[in-house]
């Protein structure tokens, strides 16, 4: 990857569409644009950021009637020269454009390198870049939320203030180490031990946020798990307000898992319809069945289905301890029937789930299901329901190290040790704190990071 190349890409989505973006960015964009746009203004002559007027022509034949915008550096994404040529959308088109432009010196951008030279060219820092990503990735206006704040820097001005802080105590520990045989003051350990605690209690306060912002930025995966005829297709068709599953009265209808997404009070839930599970010598039933606990496996959430017109058997209490040890819901369906099994009932055989009675046929009591299921995603997450979370598991590692780093410090002031040792557990903790902006990152991170990224971002 050479920075001193001008490169280019589509930015829109490759497909039928109204209009299609191909971006250039570098030293040479504004040059390559000139070579190939024909209107009453030139590229060279443009001011920066006006939308020019013409059509892409190379060798004498027109490509694509286009609008060409310009963004001189330093005030562009990328703080290079970006030209963006906004033309018809559609595949074709769009790529003859492209090719025009690489063919004219551009070079095929790689994935994320747009962003990846805003970061270098100082306009945004590493956690900033990450959440480019997320807020295109969003699913839900709260994860679109999130990713956006973070985006706009307000994880990278905690962690800078974080940072501040340390600096300031690792001055005066250092101008102590450098002037010892003088008169200056030396650091107060009780003072220094104070601040100390008080910089960890946030680092540990905002990596307990993790869970948190790892849920709204990926969602929970919520299996819908029972015997078999209790309902759990209809629940699922409930939830997401469409027969996306197929739902008969013969018992073993659903043979295999079946997962949609759904937003349920801005989280992004996977709900999986899983096979029913019994006993059974059918081997397309028993291969469902075993699918349905691969899927209690690794889903973050069980919603148990009992049939409310029915007792609770032994095959409801089997599917209860296939699911011992998970955070659980347990659905009392078919409440629209005469009652046999209720909420009591169902308490007393499965303690500490929590317990909602509803009818999917008719569509009552699915209010009270959603909220318990956002409840439950977000139960014990930790750092409270707002505010900034974390969001990525590399920024959690690097508050733990940064933490870990205070407590070494913490240590060795309580034992007496030379505040040398000290001053490097704070240069371990700052240059952990570093890593989550990108002030000490590595280059196999970065790579890794960008490569994320679609090719036009």
């Amino acid at each position: 990857m050479d920075a001193n190349d001008t490169i280019a890409a589509i930015s829109t989505p490759i497909g039928t569409g109204g209009i299609g973006i191909v971006r250039l960015s570098g030293p040479r964009a504004v040059e390559i644009a000139e070579s190939l746009f024909v209107g009453s203004c030139r590229p060279m002559q443009a001011p920066s950021r006006e939308l020019l007027y013409g059509k892409v022509v190379e060798d004498g034949e027109e490509i694509d009637e286009v609008l060409l915008s310009i963004m001189r550096t330093p005030h562009s994404y990328t703080t290079e020269d970006v030209v963006e040529i906004n033309g018809h959308g559609g595949m074709v088109a769009v790529q003859r454009v492209l090719d025009a432009v690489c063919r004219r010196g551009a070079r095929l951008a790689e994935p994320g390198e747009f962003t990846r030279r805003a970061f270098l060219g100082g306009r945004i820092d590493l956690a900033q870049a990450e959440a480019v990503t997320d807020v295109i990735r969003a699913q839900t206006e709260r994860s679109l939320r999130s990713a956006y704040r973070s985006m706009q820097g307000e994880l990278s001005g905690k962690i800078n203030t974080l940072k501040q802080r340390l600096q300031e105590d690792v001055a005066r520990i250092e101008l102590t180490l450098d002037f010892s045989d003088e008169e200056v003051p030396l650091v107060n350990p009780e003072e220094l031990k104070a601040r100390i605690a008080a910089i960890r209690e946030e680092i540990e306060r905002l990596s307990a946020t993790f869970q948190r912002g790892k849920i709204e930025r990926e969602g929970i995966r919520a299996a819908i798990v029972g015997k078999p005829n209790v309902g759990k297709s209809s629940i699922m068709n409930a939830l997401l307000a469409e027969e996306r599953v197929i739902v008969t009265p013969i018992a073993g209808t659903t043979r295999d898992s079946v997962e949609e997404r759904v937003d349920i009070e801005g989280l992004a839930v996977s709900l999986i319809d899983t096979a029913g599970i019994r006993e059974t010598m059918d081997i397309i039933e028993s291969a469902g069945k075993q699918r349905t606990v691969t899927e209690i496996e690794g889903a973050d959430l069980i919603l148990l289905v009992l049939d409310g017109s029915a007792e609770i058997d032994e095959e409801d209490r089997s599917v209860g301890r296939a699911t011992e040890g998970t955070k659980r819901i347990v659905v009392i369906n078919k409440c629209d029937l005469p009652r046999v099994a209720d909420r009591a009932a169902a308490e007393a055989i499965f303690p500490g789930a929590g317990t909602v009675e509803i009818s999917a046929k008719e569509r009552w009591g699915l209010v009270e299901l959603e909220a318990l299921i956002a409840a439950a995603a977000q139960g014990g997450t930790g750092g409270g329901s707002e505010g900034i979370a974390v969001q990525r598991l590399r920024h959690k590692i690097c508050l733990d190290r940064a933490s870990g780093a205070l407590q070494m410090a913490h240590q060795s002031i309580i034992e007496g040790v030379s505040y040398e040792y000290v001053a490097l557990d704070f240069r371990e903790a700052l240059d952990a704190l570093g890593e989550i902006v990108g002030e000490t990152t590595s280059e196999d991170i970065l790579n890794h990071i960008f490569s994320e990224f679609c090719i036009g971002k």
